[in-house]
């Protein structure tokens, strides 16, 4: 099999998960604080991290302003985050998840893991810690073009490195 073809695979089998991604981003999670969208939960995991402003935390997850404010607003209602004055200037506010949004991140964080541990049941050790490393590679490779690309894309436009020959 040629490259193009290995690479019209791929992409045939990303459009399959991406299918499955959106439809599972639409789920509804029930929480003793009321129904959550799945995809709050990207911003919740994210602020786990670190505190953010929300246009930070809107360009670290790839989404739409208006999407995480709207997100945000509905977290900040069941208690799962704050707004608090942002140290580095105080005019500004900065997103904090509560101890309350940790504990349910840490609760979804169990649920996908019991779930991806079924879904690789048949996989060995070896072929998990492969799988890990390439999708690792992929998606280090994906954020590099996330950033550099525009809202506009021309198909017919020569790919970055026949256009810098």
């Amino acid at each position: 099999m040629s490259r193009l073809a290995h690479v019209d695979e791929l992409i045939a089998v990303l459009s399959r998960y991406g299918r499955i991604k959106e439809r599972l981003a639409v789920t509804k999670l029930k929480t003793p604080e009321g129904i959550v969208e799945t995809a709050a939960y990207q911003c919740m995991f994210r602020l786990a991290i670190a505190p953010l402003r929300s246009g930070e935390l809107a360009e670290q997850i790839f989404a739409d302003p208006s999407t995480v404010s709207r997100h945000i607003a509905h977290l900040v209602d069941l208690g799962y985050v704050r707004r608090e004055a942002d140290p580095r200037d105080g005019r500004a506010t900065i997103l904090v998840l509560t101890d309350t949004g940790n504990r349910q991140v840490e609760a979804v964080r169990k649920h996908r893991l019991h779930a991806l541990e079924a879904m690789l049941d048949e996989f060995s050790d070896d072929e998990i810690d492969n799988l890990t490393h390439l999708m690792s590679r992929f998606v280090d490779a994906a954020e590099v073009l996330a950033h550099r690309v525009d809202d506009t894309v021309t198909p017919d436009q020569p790919r970055h490195e026949e256009a810098t020959r």
